[in-house]
């Protein structure tokens, strides 16, 4: 059964969820006031429909109270993102996850006892800051405070080697995930945001060969993830 959600607010960030839900497979009900926002997506979504979230008898009738969840992702109207979620709530919305535009902002959320919330840019910082500090990493998901799992460019030490040769539990207390490999020769142009193509290896084997077009999935500790790139 498909999961269904619905993204209250279609800016950057609402456009690019709606977007990633529909690519996992999900049943998504886009929503904006702005017109021009709907007609950006509308068909690249289960359903899109221009609405005032911040008016209560717009949004009753929709089934939001059988949603997966609703996001409020609103972005640049303080006073909608706050009536939106207290008419969510009144309506006995099970999951409401909030789009944090200010401290104020999350305060109040948490006043209001909502207590799934996001800080994109918060992230996006987290990420820009963790690629300008570790040299080599095209990306990575902070699990908790102290493990991570990261993708990182093979050192050049390891090209031709084998995994059993590198033993990178032993020497660096860290489990290869996968490999991805490049397509191409990585001179490709590519346009912002979008990641390169990749073939993607499947569980490591002890014989597999490293290839210098390649990008390691690690798990493990953040001080031993960092330590294995400055080394």
């Amino acid at each position: 059964m498909r999961r269904k959600f619905a993204i209250l607010g279609l800016g950057h960030f609402g456009l690019n969820l709606c977007l990633h839900l529909m690519q996992r497979n999900c049943e998504v009900l886009a929503i904006d006031i702005d017109e021009e926002r709907v007609e950006k997506v509308r068909d690249r979504v289960s359903h899109a429909m221009i609405l005032d979230t911040s008016d209560k008898r717009a949004l009753s009738g929709l089934g939001l109270e059988e949603m997966d969840a609703v996001v409020v992702a609103i972005g640049e109207n303080f006073e909608a993102s706050l009536l939106t979620t207290a008419h969510l709530q009144e309506m006995s919305v099970k999951n409401i996850i909030n789009r944090v535009m200010s401290p104020v902002h999350e305060r109040l959320l948490k006043l209001m006892k909502v207590d799934s919330l996001i800080l994109p840019e918060g992230d996006a910082a987290f990420q820009l800051s963790r690629k300008m500090t570790m040299t080599g990493v095209v990306d990575g998901l902070e699990l908790t405070k102290d493990y991570s799992i990261i993708e990182v460019g093979v050192p050049k030490k390891f090209v031709g080697k084998k995994l059993e040769e590198l033993n990178l539990r032993k020497n660096y207390q860290l489990n290869l995930i996968t490999v991805m490999r490049l397509s191409g020769d990585g001179s490709e142009m590519l346009t912002l945001g979008e990641r390169p193509q990749v073939e993607v290896l499947g569980i490591p084997t002890n014989d597999l060969i490293f290839d210098e077009k390649d990008i390691l999935v690690l798990f493990g500790r953040e001080k031993h993830l960092k330590s294995f790139i400055e080394a």
